[in-house]
């Protein structure tokens, strides 16, 4: 009869098999206690997709759009203040975040205009501490501001690559930091980071842009585990949004020659936009089947891809340049 000797010393065992098999143990263990408290949570979820939860009400509440002068973040003020909300406008250009302040005020909503460059933290703290002091904690923080840039890696100056990544990466994680303590002691708030298709799913000729998309879906799921982690996640709500291409500006409209699907609008976009928000939810797809659709892709090799990109997509015919 085979006999296995165990000597333990520090509550170890010695012997590499018996070594390997509590592992095992311990791993099977941990999976059965995942599928049991995952399986209710999976259940509750598709339910929740088949019937969406209502929506929350945020009248009266004050929110803070970034890059909110123009273009996605003026349609999504325009929205909140339909709901009621008051809405501050941060943006670089400040005759644009003013503009876009007086029609807010149309709707009988207060609407606050400020000139910043959210790359910059010093100008974010300060803007933290004005809005603090004379407006009161912000309810719901709209990462919206940034710059759009199409161009190969090649034809990107390092000036426009640092630019590229300060104004769509830091000024999320700096309004970010300046805002979620005053949420933390009120435990209550939402964060809001507008990325896009290209944080899921990369352009080939908009290497820094996407690059800059991901590091956003990163940020966004990487402060949503913190929040868990802190206890925070009942009562401060993520939510990522990731939008197909959006008719913005000429200049993009231009350089999509061919399109493989239509382009989205601002103001339907924010319509999604705000309705995701207001159900809490933590990603937000534009149409909404982008996001299985790249998650089954991704499940297949690279060059099974690439043919989706080839024949599905259709990249090479986007732009002839």
């Amino acid at each position: 009869m085979l006999q296995v000797e165990v000597h333990c010393e520090g509550g170890s065992t010695k012997n590499p098999f018996m070594n390997a098999l509590l592992e095992v143990l311990s791993v099977i263990a941990d999976v059965i206690k995942v599928i049991c408290f995952g399986l209710p949570i999976l259940l509750n979820h598709i339910f929740r997709t088949l019937f969406p939860p209502k929506r929350k009400d945020v009248s009266g509440q004050t929110v803070l759009i970034s890059g909110g002068g123009n273009g996605l973040g003026r349609a999504l003020a325009v929205e909140f203040a339909n709901r009621g909300c008051n809405v501050i406008v941060v943006d670089i250009d400040l005759a644009a975040a003013e503009h876009t302040c007086a029609e807010l005020r149309r709707k009988r909503v207060a609407a606050y205009a400020y000139q910043v460059d959210v790359s910059s933290y010093e100008q974010v703290q300060t803007l933290a501490d004005d809005v603090h002091k004379h407006i009161g904690p912000v309810d719901i923080l709209v990462n919206n501001a940034a710059l759009v840039y199409f161009d190969f890696l090649q034809n990107t100056t390092p000036d426009m690559a640092s630019r590229t990544i300060d104004i769509n990466v830091k000024s999320h994680m700096w309004t970010t930091k300046v805002f979620l303590e005053k949420m933390m002691e009120r435990r209550q708030g939402h964060i809001v980071g507008i990325s896009s298709m290209s944080g899921m799913y990369a352009f080939p000729w908009a290497v820094v842009y996407s690059t800059s998309k991901y590091a956003v879906n990163g940020f966004m799921a990487a402060i949503t585990e913190q929040l868990r982690l802190q206890g925070y996640s009942n009562d401060i709500q993520t939510t990522c949004v990731c939008p197909y291409y959006i008719a913005t500006r000429k200049d993009i409209v231009d350089f999509l020659k061919k399109p493989r699907f239509k382009l989205l609008t601002t103001e339907r976009t924010a319509r999604v936009i705000i309705d995701g928000i207001l159900r809490n939810q933590v990603t937000i797809a534009i149409p909404s089947f982008f996001d299985l659709g790249v998650r089954i892709m991704q499940l297949f090799p690279l060059k099974i891809q690439q043919l989706v990109r080839d024949y599905i997509i259709r990249e090479h015919e986007l732009n002839s340049a």
